[in-house]
């Protein structure tokens, strides 16, 4: 991120709950909290969950309902499995906020979770994003003198500039490719990633950028 998109985002500090502590949750909270926003990272265990390394630089570890309560927005970084329990858990206290599932449910028939969202939280605005790239691209977009991109989906508007803001902090360039309609395209990424991380060998610190004339 460059200075002068940090003095922007810490004037425009963003109140954000981050649900989940695995190396996702963690890597964005610490991003988001260094970018100046008011983090609060939730959990069903927060006396024994650790989160040192977010902790450093402001987030504040709570309850998942307590983050929630404190948000206006909320990023799902749980196992993508969970949330077919989660979400129903909170849907009300989703209402009226931006809802962005960084979540994959790795092997079911729909990799992302936003039909549950608008079922138990017809009010919020959800958004896919954070889910296609690796803890890695998070803590590190840079890839020698470029800046790697993170693609995502959602409706414009409000909720737009709040996603947008949030994946900025990660110093990413936020493409948006078009409303909920398109999630299926971001997650096919997930797919890409993996194939060329692991099965082509090029290894983790693998990301993407969106070139035009």
């Amino acid at each position: 991120m460059t200075k002068q998109h940090l003095e922007e985002s810490r004037m425009n500090s963003i109140r954000v709950a981050v649900i989940g502590t695995g190396i996702i949750g963690r890597t964005l909270a610490t991003r988001f909290a260094e970018a100046g926003h008011a983090v609060t990272v939730g959990t069903r265990n927060p006396g024994r969950d650790g989160l040192d390394d977010a902790r450093h630089t402001g987030a504040r570890l709570s309850s998942i309902q307590e983050a929630l309560d404190s948000s206006e927005a909320v990023v799902w970084a749980i196992n993508g499995a969970a949330m077919a329990d989660a979400i129903p858990a909170y849907g009300r206290d989703l209402a009226g906020k931006v809802v962005i599932d960084a979540t994959n449910n790795i092997g079911a028939p729909t990799m992302n979770s936003l039909a549950l969202i608008a079922e138990h939280a017809p009010t919020a605005r959800a958004y896919r994003a954070f889910n296609s790239l690796g803890w890695e691209n998070f803590k590190d977009p840079c890839y020698g003198e470029e800046t790697g991109d993170l693609l995502y989906s959602g409706p414009a508007g409000p909720g737009q500039t709040v996603t947008e803001a949030l994946i900025a902090a990660t110093g990413l360039r936020p493409i948006r490719i078009g409303d909920n309609d398109k999630a299926k395209t971001v997650d096919d990424f997930v797919t890409l990633w993996f194939t060329l991380a692991f099965e082509a060998g090029y290894g983790r610190n693998l990301g993407f950028k969106i070139l035009t004339r």
